[in-house]
């Protein structure tokens, strides 16, 4: 392993680039035949450039850092995908070969996988039990279980300490499927007792609607892709119709979980997940205070080291207030992938409230 992947790390001109630069050639030799028929030596040149030059290059060239090695294997096996679906049967020869060898390295990197997971399931009852401890500190699914993943899984090799990324992701799938299925008759926790109040952000905001029409859409494209595409395989037909699926508990789970992780401030800080896209936690000796923002939406949008805390309707609001921070602090967005921000904008169901309490706990820190 080199480093964990990360959206931000791919290099999007490049990698367009080296995929045009290779597949376009390719397909209109293969498929279009531009010289001619296709023969076993020329499909080899073409199986080639596919499984091998095409890989490396994406992996050396098409990111701004080092990322996995998992990612290579990922680009191999969609090489080797594209080189069935593009190489004609009268000239596929040499290509049993490379489907060959490529399954013998897959098998050996699930076989691989298959032993991490061994090793994971006997940690278990630890993640369990350090789960249930962080969950009285940070309240919140998401970062209680990736507290808790940072606590059990620590390993003296530090290359092994990166499948934390890896149970981060799964983190998501987890949170994905309980939120979108069996959250149902939870209610949003209030807690105001001590030094703990809880704040929402989604019953004021057109955001409901919004939602009905993403989930509306996406039934209906449901069923219309999948008889579309039914015409032509009924194999591919389902697999569209379970990642549509999937993608619809997606936006269902993200809701719900809006609806169930109100922010919560305590003594220590400000604990928030809003949704399934991003969580973290911010200590009060971070804060520099909290102010009215005068940014339009768009404007907020392009501050790289920012988020907000705001829901929108079809026309976005201004977002009322902002939490400045006195340094970088890293948060997790969707699949565990971090960044850092300065500062948080917030748009409150009793944002006045908020950030007097926001005050009243800085007040307490001075």
């Amino acid at each position: 392993m080199i480093a964990s992947f990360s959206v931000n790390k791919i290099a999007w001109k490049r990698m367009l680039f080296f995929l045009f630069l290779i597949f376009i050639p390719n397909y209109l030799v293969m498929k279009i035949k531009l010289v001619g028929p296709v023969n076993d030596l020329i499909a080899l040149g073409t199986a080639i450039d596919l499984v091998v030059i095409l890989p490396l290059m994406l992996y050396f060239l098409g990111f701004k850092k080092r990322v996995s090695l998992l990612v290579l294997f990922a680009f191999v096996f969609l090489g080797l995908l594209l080189a069935n679906w593009m190489i004609p049967r009268e000239a596929d020869l040499y290509l049993t070969y490379f489907n060959q060898t490529v399954l013998i390295l897959e098998a050996g990197l699930i076989t691989f996988e298959l032993v991490v997971l061994v090793a994971l399931v006997k940690k278990f009852p630890v993640l369990l039990n350090n789960y249930r401890k962080e969950k009285h500190i940070h309240y919140h699914f998401l970062l209680s279980f990736s507290a808790a993943i940072q606590r059990t899984f620590v390993f003296k090799n530090e290359k092994l300490n990166k499948f934390q990324f890896t149970l981060r992701v799964l983190a998501t799938d987890i949170a994905a499927v309980y939120y979108s299925l069996f959250s149902w008759r939870k209610k949003a926790p209030i807690v105001k007792q001590g030094q703990t109040h809880s704040f929402t952000f989604h019953k004021n905001a057109s955001y409901l609607g919004v939602f009905f029409l993403l989930v509306h859409a996406m039934a209906l494209e449901i069923v219309a892709v999948h008889f579309l595409v039914a015409q032509f395989s009924h194999t591919w037909a389902w697999i569209l119709t379970g990642l549509d699926v999937y993608a619809m508990l997606f936006i269902i789970s993200d809701y719900q979980a809006i609806r169930l992780s109100p922010v919560i401030l305590d003594s220590n800080g400000i604990h928030f997940q809003e949704g399934i896209r991003q969580y973290g936690f911010v200590q009060w000796k971070e804060v520099k205070g909290v102010t009215e923002n005068i940014l339009t939406p768009s404007e907020v949008d392009k501050e790289r080291k920012s988020i907000s805390l705001a829901l929108h309707g079809l026309e976005r609001d201004q977002i009322p207030y902002v939490i400045k921070l006195n340094q970088p602090v890293k948060i997790r967005q969707i699949f565990g992938f971090r960044k850092e921000i300065l500062s948080i904008y917030i748009k409150m169901d009793n944002t006045e409230e908020f950030t007097s309490a926001i005050n009243s706990y800085l007040k307490l820190q001075s």
